[in-house]
């Protein structure tokens, strides 16, 4: 039985934003769906921000208790047998009939103990779970909304209340150094102590009661996140040296320092009132303090990124090979490579965070079905149909350009037939397929591959003469003494549109013989080898496809260093998106530029194949230079640059 991840089909007609809180705070009578089995009747409601809904008591078979999630942490709503626990629970026809498809939804949302994580449930009648989905969605949409135009003083005093455990209306300094902890404000206890000693006695001099109120928090907050260099860069946009900034003053730094255009002091008079709360600096000509200066430089008026560079600016008219491209590694996995689960939670994930490039390790799988999971490890498995199922909805959702899955093919003969059948199946006419000639021609730009899928791995080769250089071994992840040839079912060979290639000790001469559209894989630890062979690297990136990815002993899944690859031209240089680090936050910041689409024109330098330069030099021309990747002299790479 095929199964689907769908979206919700309701009405057009949008309801009322109070009906819908309404509809959702009365509840919606469910059963959730707990080790493969629909448990006691439960209701799903709404209150107070979060989201309740009652479980059975294991202790207690004749009490319930309450969970509940914070409808800011809700990540997704999923219509149907949507997530890899209702998959493989479904595998059952047992429970098809106690669970059927069109009553079973699931809420995903963020763990502290995992990337993510679901409540699976059943209702009665599929009419009320639409409804109320609909309903809960719009709420949901309304809260991003808000969280989109974040109040500083609304979100601390939330969580003073919080921290306010005993609710007298005061925190004691271990419920405040509690707060701080989870808050991440870097100082140390006796620091907090003494300001907070400080606060305690500022009102009339005399000694405190140990405790603040919600006021008194609101100011040591502000004297912990006081920032000497604000107070420096302050002084220096004022004249007179003063650590304040009046409307004329804020509107020559935003226009001059910043270079937003289109301001005049009427704006920015609004800006001042938007960003200092405190009164007295509001009164006094409308002047911008120190605390008032640190918001607007969190908010997008201090952004980094060039104005009008979060959307796409660049031109997407040039053959693929011209862009770096937002690529994952192990996508499947959402955690360690040694131990725990394939999960289409990590291409959702991926794809989300704007991944262009995703990784299929696709082995022969039970019930003649192939399936994805990591090799030689105790990793479980996960179907290659509902991972396929999980990326044609999610794909295309933040953007529109061309997404590569690059095939580690482990797949027997038999079961390849079954692959090519299911890739076509569930991809359809979204799947490019290589045109004739395509060898000897560049690849196709990202405008005329919007909403396509790219298919990257090993290929037969042809009768056309460059398609012998094709790379025949099996999987780029293995040691060379492990390599062996592999065998290929004509049908699903026919479908790989960016065949792999084999990067000889002669890359010129690879360059004239390989197919314009091959695209070889590099390790990590051969990456440095290449810079420090020359020039022929960069001529290879700058009309091939190359994609590098992290070494073998990484199994840990941390990631390497993008920016050597970058340096290189290589355009697809694979992280494990699951794990935060300096690297994928350089990755992160690549990205954010050209609407995070996931694909960044690389600079001219690269595109021209030149690489006699030194590492210094290339640093200093990619990321430094006036115009990088511009061909009419217009489009300014360096979107991370103001002057």
């Amino acid at each position: 039985m095929d199964k689907t991840i769908s979206v919700v089909p309701v009405n057009n007609a949008e309801p009322n934003l109070d009906d819908s809180m309404r509809l959702i705070s009365e509840g919606l009578p469910v059963r959730r769906i707990k080790h493969k089995k629909p448990q006691g009747a439960s209701l799903l409601k709404v209150r107070d921000g979060r989201l309740y809904y009652e479980t059975a008591n294991k202790f207690n078979s004749c009490t319930n208790r309450f969970k509940n999630v914070d409808l800011a942490g809700i990540l997704d709503i999923r219509n149907g047998y949507g997530t890899d626990s209702l998959h493989k629970a479904s595998k059952k026809y047992k429970f098809q009939c106690a669970a059927p498809e069109n009553l079973c939804f699931s809420v995903v949302f963020t763990h502290p103990l995992f990337m993510h994580k679901s409540a699976d449930f059943v209702a009665q009648s599929e009419e009320e779970k639409l409804e109320w989905i609909k309903a809960f969605q719009q709420v949901l949409s309304v809260k991003k909304k808000e969280k989109l135009q974040f109040d500083e003083k609304a979100w601390l005093i939330s969580n003073f209340h919080k921290a306010d455990k005993n609710k007298n209306g005061r925190v004691s300094f271990d419920e405040l150094w509690k707060l701080l902890k989870k808050l991440n404000l870097q100082i140390s206890e006796d620091y907090a102590r003494v300001m907070f000693r400080e606060v305690d006695a500022s009102r009339n001099g005399a000694p405190g009661d140990n405790t603040l109120d919600q006021n008194e928090f609101l100011t040591l907050f502000e004297r912990l996140t006081d920032r000497p260099e604000l107070r420096h860069a302050l002084r220096l946009a004022n004249e007179h040296g003063m650590e304040t900034l009046n409307a004329e003053q804020l509107l020559k730094f935003l226009s001059e320092e910043q270079k937003f255009t289109d301001l005049d002091t009427k704006k920015v008079t609004g800006i001042i009132d938007m960003y200092e709360t405190s009164e007295q600096a509001k009164e006094q000509d409308k002047l911008l303090g120190a605390n008032g200066f640190r918001r607007l430089l969190q908010s997008r008026w201090g952004n980094i990124m060039k104005s009008g560079h979060e959307s796409i600016y660049q031109n997407m008219d040039h053959p693929l090979s011209y862009y770096f491209i937002n690529s994952s590694h192990n996508t499947y996995l959402t955690g360690l490579q040694l131990k725990g689960e394939a999960t289409v939670e990590g291409y959702i994930s991926a794809l989300k965070k704007g991944a262009r490039l995703l990784e299929l390790d696709i082995f022969d799988g039970e019930h003649g079905e192939p399936c994805i999971t990591h090799k030689r490890t105790l990793i479980t498995s996960i179907t290659l149909r509902n991972a396929l199922i999980a990326i044609d909805k999610y794909s295309f959702v933040t953007s529109p350009y061309p997404v590569i899955l690059t095939i580690e093919n482990h797949v027997g003969l038999v079961q390849q037939k079954v692959m090519a059948d299911i890739f076509q199946e569930v991809l359809g006419d979204k799947l490019y397929l290589r045109e004739e000639g395509s060898a000897t021609k560049p690849l196709p730009s990202p405008n005329q591959l919007k909403r396509k899928f790219l298919l990257r791995g090993k290929k037969l080769p042809s009768s056309a003469p460059r398609d012998d250089k094709f790379d025949q071994e099996d999987d780029e992840h293995s040691p060379e003494h492990h390599k062996k040839k592999i065998e290929l079912d004509p049908e699903y060979s026919r479908l790989i549109s960016l065949p792999s290639v084999k990067l000889s000790s002669n890359i010129y001469l690879d360059i004239k013989q390989h197919p314009m559209d091959g695209s070889p894989s590099l390790s990590e630890s051969k990456v440095p080898s290449y810079v420090d062979g020359g020039s022929a690297i960069f001529a290879y990136t700058a009309t091939r496809l190359v994609k590098s990815y992290p070494k073998g002993i990484r199994q840990d899944s941390s990631n390497m260093h993008p920016m050597l690859s970058w340096i290189c031209g290589i355009q697809v240089v694979a992280m494990n998106m699951q794990t935060a680090g300096e690297e994928l936050d350089l990755v992160n910041g690549m990205f954010r530029v050209n609407g995070n689409c996931g694909y960044v024109l690389k600079p001219q330098i690269l595109l021209d194949g030149h690489g006699t330069l030194s590492y210094q030099d290339l640093l200093n021309r990619v990321f430094r230079s006036a115009n990088p990747g511009s061909f009419r002299q217009s489009e300014d790479y360096n979107a991370y640059r103001r002057y």
